[in-house]
């Protein structure tokens, strides 16, 4: 079923701001223009040819990639660009939807197709913003721009735990790796190797998203069943009876 807005009565927070982290997320995040202004990396794409086998399987035609762009586009109703091997990043996308996966990260995590498949469908939600394109964001502070830039992700995480719970999947893959960048960035930043991050909520704030909205897609599937189908012990849907009753 199409992803849906999730209630915003969820953590308590301010009905304005949880209604937007759910199923879209914020391509703008993403765009080279905000890279750029916030110093951030832009992903460097990778001839997929120079990509060892087991690498290189992951883009190929029936990968792992191309099958979670199949099930998220269903979801979205999104057909997404190209997926392309970069370096420089986990996984980012472009204006044009275009998706890039970071060689390294594949490297190291490849294996673990439940947290591959959370990576994805967060930067799938990025492609969803409804935030206009084209525009010059350079007028804003920074606090304003960080603050945006927190809710589109926190959109993007909304998506992702829809998305884990439809294409069965667990988020707690996602969740374990977050806390283990979460302790490395802090162990960084006290360190002074980096200024502290302030593109993302909390940790706290990104499970809280990522499990909640995970429960939410459950909730309504299981009310979609008890709608539309009868009880275990009879056949048949209740379009019927919810027809006639509307």
């Amino acid at each position: 079923m199409p992803i849906d807005k999730i209630g915003s009565s969820i953590l308590g927070l301010p009905p304005a701001w949880i209604s937007r982290a759910v199923s879209r997320g914020g391509a703008m995040s993403n765009t080279d223009e905000i890279r750029k202004l916030l110093g951030e990396p832009i992903p460097r794409v990778v001839d997929q040819s120079t990509l060892r086998p087991e690498i290189a399987a992951f883009f190929a035609q029936g990968g792992l990639l191309e099958r979670l762009r199949k099930k998220l586009s269903i979801f979205s109703r999104k057909k997404g660009g190209k997926i392309l091997p970069a370096h420089g990043t986990i996984a980012s996308v472009d204006e044009d939807d275009n998706l890039y996966v970071g060689v390294d990260f594949l490297e190291q995590f490849g294996s673990d197709e439940q947290l591959v498949a959370g990576i994805v469908a967060h930067e799938w939600g990025h492609m969803m913003s409804d935030l206009p394109r084209g525009v010059d964001w350079s007028h804003l502070t920074w606090d304003e721009l960080h603050s945006m830039r927190r809710d589109e992700e926190a959109d993007a995480d909304g998506f992702a735990g829809r998305a884990m719970f439809l294409m069965r999947y667990s988020v707690e893959p996602m969740i374990k790796f977050l806390e283990e960048l979460d302790k490395l960035k802090k162990e960084k930043t006290k360190a002074k190797e980096e200024l502290a991050c302030h593109k993302y909520h909390n940790l706290a704030t990104r499970i809280a998203i990522l499990r909640e909205s995970y429960e939410a897609e459950k909730r309504a599937l299981e009310t979609a069943r008890r709608i539309f189908l009868q009880s275990k012990d009879s056949t048949g849907p209740k379009v019927g009876r919810v027809i006639g009753d509307g």
